[in-house]
């Protein structure tokens, strides 16, 4: 259905999708601030800081049903400790349209 979201696997495993209304605006009002907080870190490369958000960022992603995102972010976190990072800059827009999509499905949810 969706391209970010896997609406059909977070109603598998919570049985409910009115928890991702409850999740997704607690992750919206966090995820500018950790991009923001990303790209900074990288800017200055504050590796221990770049892990930090990553893993903040992969817990809440697999919270609001961005699995995808989520394995993505795993594989960053383990390029890092493998010592071949992956260009974080990439999951940056990735998580842009993460943000994006979810805006849309909560303006489109019913209210009860």
């Amino acid at each position: 259905m969706s391209s970010e979201i896997d609406l059909l696997e977070f109603g598998r495993l919570t049985g409910d999708l009115r928890w991702l209304s409850l999740t997704a605006g607690v992750f919206l009002r966090q995820l500018p601030q950790w991009r923001s907080d990303l790209a900074a870190a990288v800017s200055v490369q504050d590796v221990g800081l770049q892990l930090d958000l990553l893993h903040k960022m992969k817990g809440s992603c697999y919270a609001v049903a961005a699995y995808k995102i989520g394995e993505n972010i795993n594989s960053a976190e383990l390029g890092h400790a493998a010592g071949t990072p992956l260009p974080l800059s990439l999951l940056l827009r990735h998580l842009e349209r993460v943000e994006t999509e979810l805006r849309a499905i909560l303006a489109n949810a019913p209210t009860k």
